[in-house]
């Protein structure tokens, strides 16, 4: 029985009060994430629109790194920039790099074996 099979069993196994009380519990944790991820947000923002000594802001500053980054041959950098101007649309489960196997064989050997095969059935 596979985890999801189990969970479900077990859920539908209790009773409705008990039901009840697990999808409160989930929502109300739910909403604790929501505002939670809410004020990180806020909180980030807020910071990144506050200016150094020198009056730069660190948005600003970022979108520099950013860029002194890609210019310096960080191919990261260069597909966040495309990404964020619009230029690169990556579906979100294509982020990954997909990973090519190459296998480097010895084939010099392989005309001589290829003939001499031939030449013994002739």
């Amino acid at each position: 029985m596979a985890k999801e099979d189990i969970v479900k069993y077990q859920f539908d196994n209790r009773t409705a009060e008990e039901q009840q009380m697990i999808a409160k519990m989930g929502g109300k944790a739910s909403g604790e994430a929501r505002r939670e991820k809410a004020t990180m947000k806020k909180s980030l923002e807020m910071l990144l629109d506050e200016k150094n000594d020198k009056g730069i802001s660190y948005r600003d500053l970022s979108t520099l790194g950013l860029i002194k980054g890609a210019t310096q041959g960080k191919a990261e950098n260069y597909k966040l920039i495309c990404q964020l101007t619009g230029e690169l649309d990556i579906p979100e489960e294509q982020t990954t790099t997909p990973v090519v196997n190459i296998n480097i064989v010895d084939n010099s050997n392989l005309e001589k074996v290829l003939y001499e095969d031939n030449e013994d059935t002739d």
